[in-house]
């Protein structure tokens, strides 16, 4: 038999979890590239302040949607891979972390496991964190083999998961003369710098997508904290679009495959009513990432069988 571990951010179902996510996250040497003791510094105070305002904006949209959203997932992988897998999730901040899913596999005495990063584009900060926790795992179990999936942005499903959700949107909506803007999570601009690949895979990303459903598009990104980060910025792009007479747009959250605070709050409760109120765009919306989506979930299975 052989493993599957589907990985994502993780999330929290209350108060207390959430302050230990933020206190996992941001001890993360991938997110916060300083020492030990500046990062165990900056997590204790990050997480102990900011707790409890992230929960406001978590009750806001319900919740946070990634576990139960990442375990639906499993569960219709395991379905359609049948009795010769065993599939399993795990999650960089949240219970089960990495290493305990992986010591469960262990434990099965399935020693071959694919790890799957469900982030399409590969950055510093998402797969390759990832990567270190799974090779923190390898250095103390060296009969254990993984196959690594480090992105997968360019696989013809992938882009067949986006533009049928984009159509499908635009079909409901009756747009006329839809636009497309992709919105992806930025990262700082150091990471690019330093040769992240990850802004050069969401142009490719925004470029096959649009290809394929005929439209016209740009991309910019979100989300972005304090200090310098990359751009542009998704609400400047608006700001640009409304200027050009642009009224029927669709935003798509191109570097997520579950929804989370970023799709739910920060686009539908921060970026679409900007766009609405201040700019005027009177046809403005977002495409949905539905849970579990059965172009996704064969996605999974070309990775999985192509390895």
């Amino acid at each position: 038999m052989k493993g599957i571990l589907l990985v994502d951010m993780g999330g929290a179902a209350n108060p207390p979890e959430l302050k230990k996510f933020l206190a996992r996250m941001f001890n993360d040497p991938f997110i916060i590239p300083l020492g030990k003791l500046g990062r165990a510094f900056l997590s204790f105070f990050i997480s102990n302040t900011r707790y409890k305002k992230s929960w406001k904006k978590y009750e806001m949209i319900g919740g946070s949607p990634i576990i139960e959203a990442t375990r639906q997932t499993v569960i219709s992988l395991q379905k359609e891979l049948g009795e010769n897998y065993n599939v399993k999730l795990a999650f960089s901040y949240s219970k089960p972390l990495i290493k305990e899913s992986l010591a469960l596999f262990i434990n099965e005495h399935i020693f071959d496991v694919t790890v799957i990063p469900l982030y399409p584009q590969s950055s510093f900060s998402t797969t390759y964190s990832v990567e270190n926790d799974v090779n923190s795992v390898l250095e103390e179990n060296k009969n254990l083999k993984i196959n690594f999936i480090k992105e997968f942005y360019a696989m013809d499903a992938f882009v067949d998961f986006w533009s049928g959700l984009i159509l499908n949107h635009l079909e409901k909506e009756n747009y006329l003369h839809p636009y497309l803007l992709f919105s992806a999570h930025s990262i700082p601009t150091f990471m690019a710098n330093n040769g992240d690949t990850y802004p050069k895979a969401i142009e490719e990303s925004a470029k096959l997508i649009a290809k394929k459903t005929g439209l016209n598009f740009e991309f910019a990104y979100q989300s972005r904290m304090k200090g310098k980060w990359i751009g542009p910025d998704t609400k400047d792009s608006l700001k640009k679009l409304a200027e050009q007479g642009k009224d029927e747009i669709l935003i798509i959250p191109i570097s997520f495959v579950n929804e989370n605070l970023e799709t739910m709050f920060d686009l539908d409760h921060d970026i679409i009513p900007f766009a609405k109120t201040e700019l005027g765009i009177k046809n403005i919306s977002r495409a949905a990432i539905p849970v579990a989506n059965q172009t996704f979930i064969n996605l999974l299975k070309d990775i999985i069988e192509k390895k």
